[in-house]
């Protein structure tokens, strides 16, 4: 009998143990190991989700738990959740949102020692967001169309509202791609709206086709459907070294660039877990894993996919995420089909 009731009792004593265990440690776990796990939002393709995030627990020990959107979805979420985001982190996030999200507060500022090798301009002074890899938009001609129409490639922005690229120009749509808006973006800021607008009403003349996706283009000018493309870098670059008889052209006015940024929300749970996620990216190793899947990356020294050093413009990106949503809708009511 006191044999049988001393089990009892150690047994009790066991589960007292385990219910405190999981009272100070939350769900399962002590507070020391919760904090390994890391849960982030992502705009990244799966195929770089899987490369990155492989990396990042190799690095750091964590464990990462994510939810993988489009920009915008990710974005709506966001604006849906705060001021208590479902995420510590956002791991692709383009600039403009983050800089409408710290305008909103929903930033925490952190000033990452990893970061100190990038310049300045690609990282926020107070460190609530920090730019990791960019791209930009680029113009691409198939060299054997042009050949048998007799056509030269456009050198400029200004090149394609020529009449002899009537039916020849395919661009995706700004209602739906972020290549596109960058575009249309960038040309308002080179020639102020009202001029961009008619640039636009212009160029519409000439093109056959806006697509839904940035790369369409550039894959449609590359198999020989169409003359010229409005895209963006890597779609390009990437077509080029398969050997399509395509070109990489950078209008000589200039073009915009995207940034692409990581964040710590301020509502996060994981305040240690995410602050190691930001150290990663921002180091030599982090930009080197990113480097093999994106056009550029921020930290000088390491070339990413896309080697050809392009005209940037001195782009706006608080005024492009302030007028992308009215800019969008006046598009879509005077050229959506």
């Amino acid at each position: 009998m006191f044999s049988r009731g001393r089990g009892h009792f150690t047994l009790g004593l066991v589960l007292s143990g385990l219910v405190a265990a999981l009272v100070v440690g939350g769900p399962g776990l002590p507070q020391s190991q919760a904090q390994q796990v890391v849960n982030i939002y992502t705009t990244n393709d799966p195929p770089e989700n899987e490369a990155l995030f492989k990396e990042l627990e190799a690095a750091t020990g964590l464990k990462v738990n994510h939810v993988r959107m489009s920009s915008s979805e990710l974005w709506a979420r966001v604006q849906a959740e705060q001021p208590r985001v479902g995420a510590d982190v956002q791991w692709g996030m383009p600039n403009a949102f983050a800089r409408q999200a710290k305008k909103q507060g929903l930033l925490l500022s952190y000033k990452s020692p990893a970061w100190e090798g990038v310049p300045a301009e690609f990282k926020d002074p107070d460190g609530t967001w920090y730019g990791w890899s960019y791209w930009f938009n680029a113009i691409t001609v198939n060299r054997d169309i042009l050949a048998k129409k007799g056509l030269t490639a456009p050198k400029s922005w200004d090149d394609l509202l020529d009449p002899k690229w009537k039916g020849e120009v395919v661009m995706p749509n700004p209602g739906t791609s972020g290549t596109a808006y960058l575009a249309v973006s960038g040309l308002f800021q080179l020639m102020g709206e009202e001029k961009g607008w008619k640039y636009l009403e212009a160029l519409d003349k000439n093109v056959a086709q806006y697509t839904k996706s940035g790369s369409a283009p550039a894959e449609m000018v590359a198999r020989g459907e169409y003359a010229a493309a409005i895209t963006w870098d890597q779609a390009v670059m990437s077509r080029v070294q398969k050997g399509f008889p395509i070109e990489f052209i950078i209008p000589t006015e200039g073009t915009p660039l995207d940034l692409d940024t990581i964040v710590i929300f301020k509502s996060a749970k994981n305040v240690e877990a995410a602050k190691k996620v930001v150290d990663f990216v921002g180091s030599e190793r982090g930009m080197r894993a990113a480097a093999k899947l994106r056009s550029k990356v921020t930290r000088p020294g390491i070339p990413g996919l896309v080697t050809i050093e392009p005209k940037l413009m001195n782009y706006d990106f608080d005024w492009a995420g302030a007028n992308q949503e009215r800019i969008m809708k006046a598009w879509k009511d005077k050229f959506g089909k």
